[in-house]
């Protein structure tokens, strides 16, 4: 699939790969598609950036079994080093994690060791078109802990693969598991940045909805979009809140994740269809413990998943620091804490590319990593039915009647 058609089927998760190719010169923002997109000349073929994207698929298990074929495979996690249960022991980086705080002790502890010169971290940054994301490279522990929380929503990282090319240092990349086959991608191409990327860690992801959703939510809770002067998705503890304030000084919290059905929008059609759960590609991959005795323990939990002996040696070695409490947690318990997004992802997954392939869709391609057995095609076509109605209902302004008339049976 060319990037042209990526972007026209309305595949393009705005991350902004792409423009490694230096024929692409920019992305720019569609308010229609709610996302950065790549300024494409119609008629132009882009060679290199129909290899890298990684909207049209990749390969999820070749690419990864070059990468960690030594540790043990399965189609629901990927190959598996070592699996733990965690939190940071640092008070400061737990008082606005999400969790357990493990990305951001990961990123501090892996400066603070010289193993890497410099870490990607995403922020919320404030224009006037409203609220978007910075991607951008930083040694300063306050930058890290000023970026912790989950951006679901598209995160274009051209400027940060720009900064790549400026610096010669060794580097450290924290994303969603699209970005990282992005650059595993780029690397295949630039023996430099295989060199410079040292660590890749990935966040567990179930997909994510884009900038419009944002605008809809200040727009329907009283707050002026292009005002807002903080947002964040999580933060403040586990499971965390959805913040915003505008310049008005006008404030909307909700817990994580009620706020999820306050619009008709529904998780971008690419998010759909992904079989990656879990960052396969990527050397350390974090996400919620969601098992009772975690969620119910004063304390608050990540699962660590690693794919390498080195990624498990700077878990273990944070441990007899004292920065992390580690525990051990089977794969049995990983699988069934993150069940939902397994089950839609693993299970689901070839029945919903048939619906989808008999509605006239472009599918994303894998060489694997989901269940080729059918499951329900008839639980996927009121699925998607479902989708399709809440999406028309909040482009025609009606939604907010929708959603109050379910609520009340």
């Amino acid at each position: 699939m060319r990037i042209q058609e990526v972007v026209d089927n309305n595949l393009c998760l705005g991350c902004g790969i792409c423009t490694y190719d230096s024929s692409i010169e920019s992305m720019e923002y569609s308010s229609q598609k709610g996302l950065n997109i790549p300024k494409l000349e119609v008629k132009k073929d882009y060679e290199l950036a129909n290899k890298l994207c990684p909207a049209k698929g990749y390969s999820i298990f070749s690419d990864a079994e070059k990468l960690y074929s030594s540790s043990k495979y399965s189609i629901e996690l990927g190959f598996v080093e070592k699996l733990f249960v965690a939190h940071s022991n640092s008070p400061k980086v737990l008082e606005n994690a999400s969790s357990g705080g493990i990305m951001s002790q990961i990123l501090i502890y892996i400066l603070e060791n010289k193993i890497v010169d410099k870490v990607a971290v995403t922020k919320f940054i404030y224009t006037d078109q409203g609220p978007r994301t910075k991607t951008f490279l930083t040694n300063i522990v306050d930058e890290i802990l000023e970026s912790q929380g989950s951006k679901y929503c598209p995160v274009d990282i051209s400027s940060f693969i720009d900064e790549c090319n400026k610096f010669e240092v060794k580097i450290a990349y924290v994303g969603t598991p699209c970005q990282i086959a992005g650059l595993r991608q780029i690397q295949k191409n630039d023996s430099i940045l295989k060199q410079k990327l040292t660590l890749t860690i990935a966040n567990f992801c179930g997909g994510f909805k884009n900038h419009n959703n944002i605008r809809k939510l200040a727009e329907r809770h009283s707050l002026e979009y292009k005002k807002l002067s903080f947002f964040r998705f999580r933060g403040g503890g586990q499971p965390g809140s959805l913040l915003m304030k505008d310049s008005n000084k006008k404030t909307f919290e909700v817990p994580y994740p009620n706020y999820v059905g306050y619009t008709g929008y529904s998780k971008m059609l690419r998010c759909h269809l992904c079989v990656d759960a879990t960052g396969e590609l990527a050397d350390i991959a974090c996400g919620d413990a969601w098992l009772d005795r975690y969620i119910t323990n004063k304390n608050t939990w990540s699962i660590i998943l690693t794919r390498s002996i080195f990624a498990t040696k700077i878990i273990e070695n944070m441990k007899s620091s004292n920065l992390l409490y580690l525990e051990d947690i089977s794969s049995e318990d990983v699988i069934k804490s993150q069940y939902l997004n397994i089950t839609s992802k693993k299970h689901r997954q070839f029945s919903r590319y048939k619906l989808y392939n008999l509605l006239g869709y472009k599918l994303p391609f894998f060489d694997g990593g989901y269940y080729m057995n059918e499951s329900s095609l008839k639980t996927e076509f009121k699925v998607f039915f479902k989708h399709k109605l809440k999406d028309l209902l909040e482009r025609a302004g009606l939604y907010s009647i929708y959603r109050t008339l379910i609520n009340k049976k």
